[in-house]
């Protein structure tokens, strides 16, 4: 145990006693990944953990593809590895096929390198793989083949492609050259995407945006003119403001030494730090304020590079040279686009300098790879072309818990469910020590609330029986606490679950969050730092979780702190809580006005613990 950590232990232990000495202990160890250092030769990144996950869809596929695509599949079904030894016996019972599809990407290197040259080359399609294909299609198993590196290897793998049912291209101008040398039109584009077990804005346990702007990647020297061209521009930018800033750019350079084609040239050359792995560049992409991007390909509306959807999804901003594909997946204020040096070393040092816009762009950025950009979508549209039945990505529906003994709150809490997006709700309501008869009626026609359950519960009861009978009526598996005078914003739930299924938490919320004290008009942040990490507590009115977490740890029936009793029974039990990011939420404290917050710990208590960042105020 490091020196440092061993005297903030004893400093818990004599301030707060063994009982915050363990909670120090458990939030620590919930924290996040250890996996950006600092030691005694600098910044040192680790191998970012892969999570254990059961693949998402029972749909059992034999694959070949290279490192970054094999990580990425094997979250979103069953994946089978094949050699060309061991093929037959994983892929056939007899004649019987014992897998529903075959995916092939174009590998260089295929399976760790079980499968180098069988797909290009100048003996490919070697013999071995044509078997593999003819004999999975004569089965009645699909079979799909992604060129990843079109347009570039068009015609390098363009034989192997001709043996398969489906094509898939990354690059929608060469649709149409598919067609005329395949012969059919079983063609379509297959983008790059993000896994979100690996790609996701959990934060690293320290040194999260510590740096200031990465990039990795190689230098050509002797091809690819437009990319050295974008790299002179913007590299070049970074390191004219480079000065300005603590650390500067940094290069991790995927060809350290060796060739002298590969090599980056001066002045570039003294901004290069190492060379990571994919892995550890997982880690260092989650270290950076901003990381940049050129590209190779400048001309397609479908093919860039699949850092700039890994990136942003690690909560990291990009900064690209221009690039069709970039434009059509992504807003420039959310991947933002630079042709100009002067543009570009503006823009460098405005994120470098802000956080809140840094945080703001990626937020915006990420919401829609979510939606969009997952390899489970780029996975469902392979399945669908190939004819494979299986669920499609969707969110799932949510049971929303509200018990309110303030029958004044009635118009707030419909409004707020009326106003949440892209989500099916139930409303499970609980009205405590009052029965509203007919005005439940006209409120739910006013706001659209078509899924309703309504319950009475006696004035006697504590919040937390209220709450455990809501979860009892619920009808969805995901269940989300509401509290009835807090704000949240139309993305809330959405949000909330995407976090729900990136993290692999067994409950999220919101420990980081806004905090509005109506009477001093402040709006102040408070617990900035538990953003995007594990931890042992989030706020009550932000939970979401499932019936069946919460049927084994059900609210404690008390009348306050009934949501913090449960949240340690999950934790103690070996649950994993997920502080999310600290949007579309604002508590909102009342104190000295009517309506008193069920919560009482006094504003200056908050202000002391909080950051102001916005006021209502004539001066």
């Amino acid at each position: 145990m490091a020196l440092d950590e061993l005297r903030r232990q004893l400093w818990h232990l004599r301030h707060g006693g063994p009982g915050q000495w363990r909670r120090y202990l458990r939030r620590r160890l919930s924290a996040g990944p250890d996996s950006v250092r600092s030691g005694t030769a600098g910044i040192e990144y680790a191998e970012w953990p892969l999570p254990e996950r059961a693949p998402a869809r029972g749909v059992r596929v034999a694959v070949i593809a290279d490192d970054f695509t094999r990580l990425a599949l094997g979250y979103e079904w069953e994946q089978v590895e094949i050699t060309p030894e061991d093929w037959r016996e994983l892929t056939l019972d007899g004649d019987r096929p014992i897998v529903d599809l075959l995916f092939v990407e174009s590998a260089w290197h295929g399976n760790g390198d079980a499968w180098q040259y069988h797909l290009t080359g100048t003996s490919a399609p070697r013999p071995a793989f044509v078997e593999l294909v003819q004999t999975l299609r004569g089965a009645g198993v699909p079979t799909v083949f992604w060129n990843k590196e079109d347009p570039v290897h068009y015609a390098d793998f363009l034989a192997s492609a001709r043996l398969f049912d489906h094509v898939f291209t990354t690059d929608s101008n060469r649709l149409a050259d598919y067609r005329r040398d395949l012969g059919h039109d079983r063609v379509g584009v297959l983008p790059f995407a993000v896994q979100p077990a690996i790609h996701n804005p959990i934060r690293p346990r320290s040194g999260h945006a510590s740096r200031d702007i990465g990039f990795g990647g190689m230098y050509f020297a002797h091809k690819y003119p437009e990319r050295r061209e974008q790299m002179d521009l913007l590299l070049g930018a970074a390191d004219r403001v480079s000065p300005r800033m603590a650390h500067g750019l940094e290069i991790f350079s995927r060809y350290l030494g060796g060739d002298e084609r590969y090599q980056f040239p001066s002045p570039l050359d003294e901004r290069v730090v190492g060379s990571l792995d994919y892995r550890q560049m997982l880690s260092a992409y989650r270290a950076f304020k901003v990381f940049l991007n050129v590209n190779s390909v400048v001309d397609s509306p479908s093919m860039c590079a699949r850092r700039v959807f890994e990136i942003t999804a690690c909560g990291t901003p990009v900064v690209s040279t221009p690039s069709p594909a970039i434009e059509n997946f992504f807003p420039r204020d959310e991947v933002i686009q630079v042709d100009d040096q002067q543009d570009a070393e503006w823009m460098l040092r405005a994120l470098v300098r802000s956080p809140e816009l840094r945080d703001r762009m990626v937020h915006a950025a990420q919401r829609r790879i979510w939606s969009e950009h997952t390899y489970g979508h780029r996975v469902d549209d392979v399945l669908t072309a190939a004819g494979v039945a299986a669920p499609r990505v969707a969110l799932p529906p949510v049971s929303l818990l509200v018990s309110t003994n303030r029958p004044h709150q009635l118009r707030h809490v419909f409004e707020t469910v009326a106003g949440l997006v892209d989500v099916e709700v139930e409303l499970c309501l609980l009205t405590h020590g009052f029965d509203p008869a007919d005005g439940l009626a006209g409120l739910r026609d006013e706001f659209g609330v078509e899924n309703l359950r309504h319950v009475v519960g006696p004035a006697e009861w504590p919040l937390g029986r209220c709450l455990n009978e809501l979860r009892g009526i619920a009808d969805a598996e995901v269940v989300a606490k509401i509290d009835d005078d807090d704000d949240y914003g139309p993305h809330y739930l959405r949000d909330q679950l995407f976090a729900l299924a990136y993290s692999g938490a067994d409950v999220v919320g919101k420990q980081a969050h806004y905090v509005h004290l109506a009477g001093r008009e402040l709006t102040a942040l408070r617990f900035p730092e538990r953003e995007h990490k594990f931890t042992d507590l989030v706020m009550g009115p932000t939970i979401v979780t499932t019936r069946s977490v919460l049927a084994e740890h059900p609210f404690a029936e008390v009348g306050r702190g009934e949501d913090t009793a449960m949240l340690r029974a999950v934790g103690a039990a070996g649950g994993r809580i997920y502080s999310a990011d600290r949007f579309n939420f604002v508590l909102e404290r009342r104190i000295g006005t009517v309506h008193r917050h069920t919560w009482d710990a006094a504003d200056a208590e908050i202000l002391a613990n909080a950051d102001v960042v916005a006021a209502s105020s004539k001066a």
